[in-house]
């Protein structure tokens, strides 16, 4: 029995729990070690913990204590051995419980939340008509939930939700898209001339469809072919592996986090995506990296989605986040961890994103900065051409982000069964039983250093200190100039040359103010 003592567990980065199990006397503790498991588990299962970190580690202990009495099991008397068999069985059943609560964890993001369904008296032969409102329905589908989903969440059959589609003249959000071939082309030429062409066909669609625009997949795929084909090889070979990442809620966690893969020419993007759902809640360049533009775009996207503000936030220790951090506690208030500021190592949904931007947004205009400048036409010491790059290309930047955020947000995501961010979040949003909805504050997480936190996630995209610095361009009465040099150009004109030809348009006009 005394062996039994010296096995030795390790500790579990999330919490302390597992500590407790280190080096302890059988004869002792054992009692007080299995009541204290027991103890544990029974609050992850019937407080319905919702945080999957809790579970595992929980799940490593359980499993690790059933070792333990098996190991105790074939060390006491046979008479004895009838009564641990007993013990191992019941925390074994505990375990059950446990792993089926984790996988309801994993699915509860693709879990369809029941909607109430209202019943209308139409005085008229029949059973009574269920009513479903028209804006939401609307909504539905235009997110491309299906009409058997729906259907479903409202609790009535498909060909209801079929005969309201019906009624409400919504027949074309549910219907393919009547293009030709060559329609449908020169939509993804344009597309592609402003991202470059490593997108993907996932990414495609989900420009399409935030476009309305509702296809086949093989005729997108077709037409990918078509007006590229050198380079399917390498949109295939740009598919990236996602782990598993998990927070309680829609608006739980949402992060923040700045991208300078473009600050050589004083461009930063500044970004914000929703942690249980993947949603991007918004992309923005900008020729500065202050905390009164973070804050702003922060706050702007706050308005736009009703005022639902996060539990909470994850930072950089960067300045840039100072305003939106006392936001946060503000809003949400101290001592609950309204923001948590780290490392960019603990950071690594958005860390996932930006690897998504570079590749189909500012790697094409990375390249292009480059060969201006290796042409002669850019000289990043010039302010007046950095002045005229950032009057040009801002504003097409812009675009390009947006496109993407719409694309993302639309697209489907392989391991959320094939929803998108957008379904995820609005899902999420409509369950009763989220906390979040009516300002309710949500339980404090235990470890929240490691909220959020993918252990096995990627590294930082760039290798940039937190303090990124954008030095202002010193050119006189700057607003007053690209007002007046707006009136005659128009930055997002379309362009054969990538939008060098209005650069260089700009940069004559500048010269000879």
């Amino acid at each position: 029995m005394a062996a039994l003592t010296e096995i030795e567990i390790p500790r579990n980065e999330y919490g302390d729990f597992e500590a407790e199990i280190d080096n302890f006397s059988v004869e002792e503790e054992l009692p007080l070690f299995l009541n204290s498991v027991l103890d544990r588990a029974d609050a992850v299962i019937n407080a319905n913990s919702r945080h999957i970190n809790e579970v595992e580690a929980c799940l490593t202990v359980v499993d690790r204590t059933i070792s333990l009495l098996g190991l105790i099991r074939q060390e006491v008397d046979e008479d004895d051995r009838q009564e641990w068999y007993a013990i191992e069985s019941c925390f074994t059943f505990i375990l059950q419980n446990l792993h089926s609560h984790m996988s309801e964890l994993a699915r509860r993001p693709t879990t369809l939340t029941m909607q109430s369904c209202n019943v209308e008296h139409t005085r008229r032969p029949g059973r009574p008509a269920f009513h479903v409102q028209p804006e939401m329905l609307e909504e539905l589908l235009g997110l491309g939930f299906s009409k058997e989903k729906i259907a479903k969440m409202y609790g009535v059959s498909r060909w209801t939700i079929y005969r309201r589609i019906q009624e409400y003249n919504l027949l074309h959000l549910s219907e393919f898209s009547n293009l030709s071939d060559a329609e449908i082309d020169e939509v993804l030429r344009d597309y592609t001339s402003r991202h470059g062409r490593t997108t993907g066909e996932v990414l495609i669609m989900g420009y399409l469809r935030s476009r309305g625009i509702h296809l086949q997949r093989r005729r997108v795929r077709n037409s990918m072919a078509r007006i590229d084909p050198e380079n399917a090889a390498l949109r295939w070979g740009a598919a990236v592996y996602r782990r598993r990442y998990q927070v309680p809620w829609a608006n739980s966690l949402w992060h923040l986090d700045g991208h300078h893969s473009l600050i050589r020419w004083g461009l930063v993007i500044h970004g914000c995506i929703d942690g249980f759902s993947r949603r991007i809640i918004y992309l923005h360049c900008s020729s500065n990296n202050l905390a009164s533009t973070v804050l702003t775009l922060f706050l702007d996207a706050i308005e736009k989605d009703g005022e639902l503000w996060p539990s909470r936030i994850r930072v950089d220790h960067g300045v840039e986040n100072v305003l939106v951090c006392e936001a946060m506690v503000e809003a949400r208030g101290e001592g609950r961890a309204s923001f948590i500021a780290g490392p960019s190592t603990h950071n690594q949904r958005i860390e996932r994103l930006w690897r998504d931007v570079f590749r189909t947004v500012s790697h094409y205009f990375y390249y292009v900065f480059y060969a201006m400048e290796d042409s002669g036409i850019l000289n990043t010491t010039n302010p007046l051409h950095v002045f005229a790059l950032h009057i040009v290309f801002l504003p097409r930047i812009n675009l390009a982000l947006q496109e993407f955020v719409e694309a993302y947000n639309q697209h489907k995501v392989r391991t959320m069964h094939n929803w998108s961010p957008y379904q995820v979040w609005i899902n999420s949003i409509l369950n009763a039983d989220n906390p979040l909805l009516p300002g309710q504050p949500d339980p404090l997480p235990e470890n929240a250093e490691f909220y959020g936190f993918d252990p096995h996630g990627p590294n930082p995209f760039d290798e940039s200190d937190n303090d990124v610095v954008v030095h202002p361009i010193n050119i006189e009465n700057a607003t007053n100039i690209q007002s007046e040099i707006l009136q005659v150009v128009n930055p997002l004109a379309p362009s054969n040359e990538m939008g060098i030809d209005i650069y260089e348009e700009v940069l004559n006009l500048l010269q000879i103010q």
